[in-house]
């Protein structure tokens, strides 16, 4: 009876010892103030609401895509995004447009708020991708601001840009990817500006 109970009590820290031993799985977001050079100091005079972000398939859970080969997709390990990358391109649209804009609102206050545009956005690619030895950052997506008023669009445009990762780490790539979102998104608001003079 005491070696079967010393048998259960070993097989028992083992197990616990394996379940310790399980790395951590390590959550990012995209840090959009890295890159910032200046304090916003004038906004335009608009209420914008932020419509929810389409995504492709691949791209609604926190998973960090990554493509180790062409026509390949595959989920970094023990590393994601904080929420899934519509949700976190939406909170990061959302971010970097309030201090930009008069107002910004989120997709459920559609029917609640007057505004004066929309921004719909459709993500198609956010994805660490390797090409021969090097790794790289992709940010692909479309976009449209519409009027309120009459539904005309604005601007409109597409964004598809790979950036090379230096050392191809992943801290480096949520870094690039960053910088692929902030461009962006700096090249919407001039489009913007200039347009709704």
């Amino acid at each position: 009876m005491k070696i079967k109970t010393a048998l259960i009590i070993g097989a028992l820290l083992a197990l616990s010892g394996c379940a310790a031993s399980v790395p951590k799985t390590s959550t990012y977001v995209l840090e959009l103030d890295k890159f910032e050079e200046q304090v916003v100091e004038e906004s335009l005079p608009m209420t914008v609401l932020i419509e929810n972000c389409g995504v492709r398939d691949a791209y609604k859970t926190k998973a960090i895509v990554a493509s180790p080969a062409p026509y390949e997709l595959t989920k970094r390990a023990n590393a994601e995004w904080a929420e899934s990358a519509g949700v976190l391109l939406n909170s990061t649209i959302q971010s970097y447009l309030a201090p930009r804009c008069d107002k910004i609102l989120p997709p459920e206050w559609k029917t609640r708020v007057a505004y004066d545009y929309s921004l719909l956005v459709y993500l198609e690619a956010m994805t660490q991708v390797k090409r021969g030895k090097n790794w790289f950052a992709v940010l692909r997506l479309s976009y449209e601001v519409q009027s309120k008023k009459g539904g005309e669009t604005l601007v409109s445009g597409r964004f598809d840009k790979a950036q090379p990762i230096p050392d191809g780490e992943l801290g480096s790539y949520v870094l690039t990817q960053s910088a692929l979102a902030k461009e962006w998104l700096d090249n919407l608001l001039i489009r913007v500006k200039n347009a709704s003079k």
